[in-house]
């Protein structure tokens, strides 16, 4: 199948708040990647994570890009550290005769491995509907947004695979570590506001959840993945500060939707509420 290609993000650079973002550090300061320069992320905040903070966002945005995006890295070259190590081959579960019972492994080329992205989806967060949320309150979620990553319609492709490779049955894999992802949108988020307003410009919501990695009260900030398909996008990731009907006009609110051109869900995150100077 035709290899598709992804648009690529424009490039930004913020000034400098010579602060953590997160914690107020101001020492050892790097730059940072608003969207994770694993992905694709080409605006940057500079002077803007001391190395605690860094390395705990490091850890679920290294999680996020690895388990539940890693084979679409691999399939649209998205940038990497380690690019030599990147596999060939993948595994591939399949059924070599209809009478099989078990699943067998077989490796096929990286580029023809049919790959599934799933991405959670949620209720929208507390703060907006202003509706308790029952039951649990962290990222946990029964409903998913799923599709194949590289393959248009998912029969044809995988009868052609199965005939390519000679085997009855294949099984294409996913993985979704819902905690990782709700705190790569926080962080996204949060300091896409910093980038807009300045470290001092709003009250933040989300820091300390960030800093101590805390999906317990997700429900209240976080939320959306919305069900039905949105049309493709044309750019690479949409981040944008936006006003959400009837909701406070002092909440700042932050649309995510990364990957649009493949036609995944938009988030929601309220960042913080605007201080009394703003």
């Amino acid at each position: 199948m035709p290899k598709q290609y992804l648009p690529r993000q424009s490039q930004k650079t913020y000034p400098p708040p010579h602060v953590c973002i997160y914690c107020g550090a101001k020492d050892n300061l790097s730059d940072e990647h608003i969207i994770p320069k694993a992905l694709g992320g080409r605006w940057i905040l500079p002077q803007a994570s001391c190395n605690r903070c860094s390395a705990i966002t490091s850890a679920f945005e290294g999680v996020c890009a690895r388990p539940i995006l890693g084979p679409l890295r691999l399939y649209y070259g998205f940038p990497t550290r380690r690019k030599k190590s990147r596999p060939k081959t993948m595994p591939l579960k399949v059924k070599l005769t209809p009478e099989q019972q078990d699943w067998s492994e077989v490796n096929v080329k990286q580029e023809d491995y049919p790959f599934l992205v799933l991405l959670p989806q949620y209720n929208l967060p507390e703060e907006l509907t202003g509706v308790q949320a029952t039951g649990r309150r962290d990222s946990a979620t029964n409903s998913f947004w799923i599709r194949g990553g590289n393959f248009g319609p998912e029969k044809a492709f995988l009868e052609m695979l199965c005939h390519r490779l000679q085997v009855c049955s294949i099984m294409p894999m996913a993985t979704c570590s819902t905690p990782e992802w709700s705190l790569m949108l926080a962080k996204i988020a949060h300091s896409y506001t910093v980038a807009e307003l300045g470290y001092n410009g709003f009250v933040p919501f989300l820091s300390q959840m960030i800093v101590n990695s805390d999906t317990s009260n997700h429900v209240q900030y976080i939320g959306g993945g919305i069900q039905q398909t949105e049309p493709k996008s044309t750019i690479l990731h949409e981040v944008s500060l936006v006003e959400y009907p009837n909701s406070s006009k002092d909440l700042l609110v932050v649309r995510i939707r990364l990957l649009g051109s493949l036609e995944t869900p938009t988030y929601y995150i309220v960042t913080g509420k605007k201080s009394a100077a703003a």
